[in-house]
């Protein structure tokens, strides 16, 4: 019989005669790492030890009526078997080679009485489904063959303890059919021991390592008789996230004649660290080999003595939770600050999933499979950044990272210097985006113009000779079919715009250093064109006329906006005024008020246009979009060739450089100001989407299937389609869709969701300066006025200092009235941020919070250049 193997003779494949620690160990030993020597006695041995001493049958007879949910119970007859095995004696077989194996231990390490550890090993143990940690003892310092015979006794007694007999019922394994073998291992006087985690228990990620240390024995950690150092490290990078010191209030070491002791640890000790941060990564390394060898997670104990590591054991992570997605609302911030209603909502993912497949296709990358890129979460859209990161996948981390924030934050922070490899992906993603940006400037009108033939062709449809199915389908076939191509190229436009602004800054930096920032968003500032400042132009002109009228002025001044309208149509002095608007009703009134079809466009209510134009009647011509923007394309033209000349004083800037940069900014120019004018064609299908929708209202509400027609905006497509073909009321579906949208107006949305887990944005506090992102430059002092929506634009004074949650292009005209902007979100490619430019105004972006740590009325100094909001006093 076999009753004894070295470590050095099993492996994984042997669990069901050393177990699964005996087995680990072995493994261990095999592929090269350093665990300390050591012997198992196997499960033939215990299972002979039963026989020999005649413990089968009582053993099957006390467990035969046990009440497994009965605890009591359990444990009574669980010790009685531990009574009867350990007053039983060992065969005198097993006694030989078990003495003769430790013998040979300690002649190996040349040290007589050796002290060994002496661990439980279930062959039902350490599987990749159940771990039985703890179930079974573990006996520290045990030295001599006398009490290594007594301590294995003790081990095959543990297999009978109740926790672990309860674990077997739970897992769903007999009792008789799991064996003890006994792990014996030369001990280790450890300075430092613990556990390390391959892959975080906590969160699911795999690429986070988690680990424990403190001082003395790994006992102390394992059995959680200490708050030990909490140790995370990013895997891929090789980068400590975190290092919590611990109090490691006690640490366990050997006592001289067995056994062990706990002994205080010094108050140096707890305040420093167990290990150095070269040692942490040196570590979670020896991990990384073990996992990659197992395939899988692990769990593992180790030591460290005299700068030497040891490995204890290694056992699969049973309770790894599968890792859920990172949903991330960066980029939706800007776009959708409000929650959308579900008729929008319903086709906000297919549209934002198309625009992100587009991007990564047109780059060269593959689709992920078998995962959403899109969720939504309390009636808002999220991006799916593993999705992302998945597509990016034959990119180096080193690129890869960065790209995939650039992508689910692209109005966020983008920094002067551009990761870079010679990998054939990222080769190929190079040369598509020169394609792009190359290409796509005189493919664009085409684009556009057969967007506006399909709006034109969709608009033209007789409703009052459709189906409710056919005005569904038409909706669809307006927004999925022919919005989403253009879409598609402005989110890839966006995409481009990030690198070649990035691009920019690596070739300034060298010459101009801390004025990078600064020169980079004044050269994209003032280009002529941008369809947001040719409106602003059409505004100041209604202003100009309306203000060489008093009596129109006065009507504009004093009337509530909801009532301009009725009031101008009964002046005669307003027709050139009313003329002019309806002009500009014609080519702007699709424009959106709320980036939601819940909410009537410029055309249906031009309160918007009426309250923008009463700004600009205070306004004086120094703050006209025509002048503000002859000085930008000045100081524009000036600044380019200051840089050119920077860039020029090397020869290789000369003759290589300065012609690429000046085709570069000439297309960051281009694109940046074109993000604009998809934005502004895109919504040329909000007032076609809204009317299809009113006409399925008002039929629905004579059908007796809505109460009232605006009841039509809280379903979604699919839920649209229901009624229609089975002309079911949606009633109580509505009431409880209105009763969410409004919850969810009134709570704060998460930034990040992953799983249970949510992260909100950290509020900042006015003690101090905040600090932000330079979204134009420029430095200007005043009071601050804090604007949260549409409904309060009018409060805004000429030279006061606009504090938005974010803006976007409805808010547009208060740049003319406002002396610097500050938001909560965006960056240097945001709205606000490229419409500040063009009015010459300072900007800060990213401040979270900013309009809840300042007040109206409180002086502040925005500094545009560094991104920094200087608090001055207090507001009312």
């Amino acid at each position: 019989m076999t009753y004894i193997l070295r470590f050095s003779e099993v492996g994984k494949d042997d669990i069901a005669e050393v177990g699964g620690k005996g087995a680990n160990l072995g493994e261990l030993v095999g592929v090269g790492l350093p665990v300390p020597p050591g012997f198992c006695v196997t499960a033939q041995a215990y299972r002979d030890f039963l026989a020999e001493a005649g413990l089968q049958q009582p053993i099957r007879e006390m467990l035969a009526d046990m009440q497994p949910d009965d605890l009591e119970d359990v444990k009574a007859r669980s010790e009685s078997i531990q009574d009867l095995i350990i007053q039983s004696g060992v065969p005198a077989e097993i006694v030989e080679g078990i003495t003769e194996a430790y013998r040979e231990l300690c002649d190996e390490l040349e040290q007589p009485d050796l002290p060994v550890a002496v661990r439980s090993s279930a062959t039902a143990e350490d599987l990749p489904g159940a771990s039985f940690a703890g179930q079974q003892e573990t006996y520290l310092n045990v030295r001599g063959v006398d009490s290594l015979l007594e301590h294995s006794r003790l081990c095959w007694a543990s297999l009978w303890s109740h926790p672990a007999v309860t674990y077997r019922h739970e897992q769903g394994f007999e009792h008789e059919k799991v064996y003890l073998c006994i792990v014996v291992q030369a001990m280790i006087e450890a300075e430092v021991a613990g556990i390390l985690f391959t892959a975080n228990p906590v969160n699911g990620n795999r690429d986070e390592a988690l680990l424990n240390a403190s001082w003395g024995l790994g006992e102390a950690v394992v059995s959680g008789l200490v708050t030990p150092d909490t140790i995370s490290v990013r895997r891929s990078e090789g980068r400590i996230l975190d290092y919590a010191v611990g109090s490691k209030e006690m640490a366990i070491h050997y006592a001289d004649d067995g056994g062990i002791l706990e002994i205080d640890t010094t108050e140096d000790q707890r305040r420093s660290q167990a290990l150095s941060d070269p040692q942490v990564l040196e570590l979670a390394a020896i991990g990384g080999n073990i996992e990659e060898h197992y395939g899988s997670p692990q769990d593992i104990e180790w030591a460290l003595r005299k700068g030497k590591w040891y490995v204890l054991q290694s056992r699969p992570i049973t309770t790894l939770r599968e890792q859920a997605d990172l949903y991330n609302r960066s980029m939706f911030v800007e776009i959708f600050p409000d929650p959308l209603s579900p008729a929008f909502l319903s086709v906000v993912p297919p549209l934002f999933k198309s625009m992100l497949d587009f991007t990564l296709e047109y780059w060269g990358f593959s689709l992920p499979k078998d995962r959403p890129a899109v969720g939504v979460y309390y009636n808002q859209p999220y991006w799916n950044q593993d999705y992302i990161e998945a597509a990016f996948s034959s990119l180096s981390p080193e690129v890869r990272d960065p790209l995939v924030s650039a992508i689910a934050s692209p109005f966020g922070r983008h920094g002067a210097e551009t990761k870079r490899e010679l990998s054939l992906p990222y080769v190929r993603m190079a040369l598509n985006t020169l394609r792009f940006m190359i290409r796509f400037p005189k493919q664009m009108p085409g684009l556009i113009a057969k967007y506006r033939d399909q709006v034109a062709a969709v608009s033209n449809m007789p409703l009052e000779d459709a189906s409710d199915q056919e005005i569904i389908d038409a909706i669809r076939e307006l927004v999925l079919d022919y919005t989403s191509p253009l879409l598609n190229y402005d989110f890839l436009m966006i995409a481009v715009i990030g690198r070649s602004y990035e691009m920019l800054g690596t070739f300034l930096e060298p010459s101009f250093g801390a004025r990078t920032e600064e020169l980079r968003a004044k050269l994209i500032s003032g280009v002529t064109g941008n369809v947001t400042m040719e409106g602003n132009k059409r505004l100041w002109d209604l202003a100009m006329t309306a203000k060489a009228s008093p009596e129109v002025s006065r009507v504009l001044r004093e009337t509530d906006e909801k009532e301009i309208g009725a009031a101008l149509k009964d002046l005669p002095e307003a027709a050139p005024f009313l003329e002019q608007l309806e002009a500009f009703s014609r080519e702007y009134g699709h424009r959106e008020i709320r980036m939601d079809i819940l909410y009537p466009t410029w055309g249906e209510d031009p309160a918007p246009v009426y309250g923008f134009v009463r700004g600009y009647l205070d306004a004086d011509e120094s703050r006209s979009p025509y002048v503000q923007q002859e000085r930008l394309v000045k100081e524009r033209s000036e600044l380019t060739e200051e840089a050119l000349a920077g860039i020029k004083q090397s020869l290789v800037g000369r003759y290589l450089l300065s012609p690429i940069f000046r085709w570069l900014l000439h297309q960051t120019q281009l694109h940046t100001r074109e993000r604009d004018t998809m934005h502004f064609e895109f919504t040329r299908a909000f007032p076609l989407f809204r009317r299809f929708l009113q006409e399925l209202g008002q039929r629905w509400v004579k059908n007796d299937w809505i109460d009232e027609p605006e009841d039509i905006y809280f379903l979604s497509l699919d839920e649209m389609d229901e009624v229609a073909q089975s002309q079911v009321p949606m009633k109580d579906q509505i009431r409880e869709a209105r009763q969410e949208l409004d919850t969810n107006r009134r709570r704060p949305w998460p930034t990040i969701i992953r799983g249970e887990e949510e992260i909100y944005a950290q509020t900042e506090t006015a003690e101090g300066d905040l600090q932000g992102i330079s979204g134009s430059p420029g430095v200007v002092s005043g009071p601050a006025r804090v604007i949260r929506g549409p409904d309060e634009f009018g409060k805004l004074q000429r030279g006061e200092i606009l504090v938005a949650p974010l803006t976007n292009p409805s808010w547009t005209p208060l740049f003319a009235i406002a002396s610097a902007v500050i938001t909560e979100v965006g960056g240097i490619l945001s709205h606000g941020a490229i419409v500040a430019r063009e009015y010459g105004i300072p900007a800060v972006m990213s401040v979270p919070g900013v309009t809840n740590a300042l007040s109206d009325g409180q002086m502040i100094t925005v500094d545009g250049n560094r991104g920094v909001v200087l608090v001055e006093g207090v507001g009312t």
